[in-house]
């Protein structure tokens, strides 16, 4: 099956993050060595920013106010002008101060060395074991399915398996490495973000919520924690069978949309973001689902889990939907179903019960999600 998704990776973890308010300035100094051949500009970015400064005789500098922790990411203009394949490069910003990295052009940005405050440098020991062990579990399924195992798509009968596999062998590599961590420094915020991170792919619900319980009660509290803590929530409340949990989210003209007001129809909730190119690209297909079947009680409610709400009200009149739109300004996508990707869909029927879920949306119509629709609804309704 062609399905488009974009997963929520480390990069979107700021997304669910809360300003602080803490007051001081960042400083981060670099030095890259090695033949720039001319092109001496380094950008740092985020999902929603996006700097550069200028290299000097290999050394450069950011300077800018502390106001949330948050990954920041750093490409140099020789990478994109080479046209040279980039592994995003990011240095958490945990607190004010200064942060150190030390980089060879020839060698690649992973390669860095990092010295700054302890949250920085637990979460870079982290994303290096994180590696080594995913090399091993790699090698692993390499055994087992063959050299190319990555490349089984779902059709293939052996793509259950494959998955199963690899979710066993995080349980091996992986989830004694987060314990591990979390135990070594459950006061650090570089902890509870590692777990915001990387622990909502790992284990079960039970080993979710014992990590999570390792961290300390400063740390539970902090954005990191809080958010984590909402995913576990919402892998409970996003049960297929269970009710919708209640919600009212703000609509483009910041009405307020009850979720309760669509009782008595079939919805289509659909998590989007105005940055994600499979959620775009799926739409065309959606207006023609909605277009099919909204006079047969069933409609289609796009919930952005957009930072920026001008991009997300940007995105909104491109596309001219002719549905229910509203931005998540509480959170719902984790505290309400836990959304690890998007496209994410949710099939709700007339009593407000989840009745399918899916990560992706197949803009070809062939998803597990729009199978059920047709389930639900005659194929002779005719477009109208």
């Amino acid at each position: 099956m062609k399905k488009y998704l974009l997963l929520l990776s480390f990069l979107c973890v700021s997304t669910f993050l809360v300003a602080q308010n803490n007051k001081g300035m960042v400083t981060i100094k670099g030095v890259l060595n090695g033949d720039l051949k001319g092109y001496n500009k380094i950008f740092m970015y985020t999902r929603t920013t996006n700097d550069s400064v200028a290299i000097v005789n290999g050394h450069y500098t950011f300077t800018f106010p502390f106001s949330e922790p948050q990954l920041k990411f750093l490409y140099p203009e020789f990478i994109k002008m080479q046209h040279m394949m980039y592994q995003p490069f990011g240095i958490l910003i945990s607190e004010p101060g200064t942060y150190y990295v030390t980089s060879d052009i020839s060698k690649g940005m992973q390669a860095s060395e990092l010295k700054g405050p302890e949250s920085l440098m637990l979460y870079h020991q982290f994303e290096n074991e994180e590696k080594t062990a995913y090399n091993k579990l790699n090698g692993e399924l390499a055994n087992i399915y063959g050299k190319n195992w990555w490349q089984i798509e779902e059709k293939n009968p052996l793509y259950a398996s494959v998955q199963k596999s690899s979710d066993s062998l995080k349980e091996v590599y992986l989830l004694p490495l987060l314990r591990s961590t979390l135990k070594k420094s459950p006061n650090s915020f570089g902890s509870a973000y590692i777990l915001t991170g990387f622990g909502k792919d790992i284990g079960s619900l039970k080993d979710k919520e014992a990590m999570y319980n390792l961290l300390s009660q400063k740390m539970k509290n902090s954005s990191a924690g809080a958010k984590f803590k909402d995913y576990i929530e919402g892998l409970k409340n996003s049960v297929v069978g269970r009710p919708v949990i209640e919600f009212t989210l703000p609509d483009p003209a910041n009405r307020p949309v009850d979720f309760k007001n669509l009782s008595g129809k079939y919805v289509l909730i659909d998590f989007w973001a105005s940055w994600c190119v499979p959620c775009r690209r799926s739409f065309p297909h959606m207006r023609e689902i909605y277009k099919k079947y909204h006079s047969s009680n069933f409609e289609i409610y796009s919930i952005s889990i957009d930072e920026d709400k001008n991009s997300w009200l940007k995105a909104v009149k491109e596309e001219k939907n002719p549905w229910l739109q509203s931005l998540d300004t509480k959170n719902i996508s984790q505290r309400g179903f836990a959304v690890t990707g998007v496209p994410s869909t949710f099939l709700i029927d007339p009593k407000g019960v989840i009745i399918a879920k899916e990560v992706g949306f197949d803009p070809d119509g062939n998803s597990e999600i729009e199978k059920k629709i047709k389930e639900l609804f005659p194929d002779t309704i005719p477009f109208q």
